[in-house]
């Protein structure tokens, strides 16, 4: 185990992070920030995976987890992550099971959203305001 983890106030190893040893550390440290921001416990659905994404996803080189933020609608959740300032790609996802987001730490910054059909889509008023009438 990774001794990065000691220091991480929110989270442990243990939960759904796919294999915990190939997250990046700042990924993590990222996600305990965004908690302690919104004090609120964040769920992790998924980090580490090696399938089941995006061609090129982050997720298959441990830069990208998929969460939902307890008692937070998407839209707030997405608004809270884009204050805190640290995320470059932020995906909502209002028709999961838990709706939630895709954070990531890729270079340039990208914004999106995945409709009913899961279509990816521009993030724009009119999505944002699906949102809000889904939550």
């Amino acid at each position: 185990m990774k001794k990065f983890w000691t220091k991480i106030k929110h989270f442990k190893s243990t939960e759904n992070w796919g294999d915990a040893d190939k997250v990046n550390p700042y990924l993590v440290m990222c996600l305990d920030d965004l908690r302690e921001a919104v004090n609120r416990p964040i769920h992790i659905h998924c980090a580490y995976d090696t399938k089941g994404h995006a061609a090129n996803s982050f997720h298959y080189i441990g830069k990208a987890a998929d969460i939902h933020i307890e008692g937070l609608s998407l839209v707030d959740a997405y608004l809270a992550v884009e204050k805190l300032g640290i995320f470059n790609g932020i995906g909502l996802y209002p028709f999961w099971t838990n709706p939630g987001l895709h954070l990531d730490l890729r270079q340039n910054p990208a914004r999106w959203g995945r409709n009913a059909a899961g279509i990816y889509v521009a993030l724009n008023d009119k999505f944002i305001g699906a949102c809000l009438n889904n939550g």
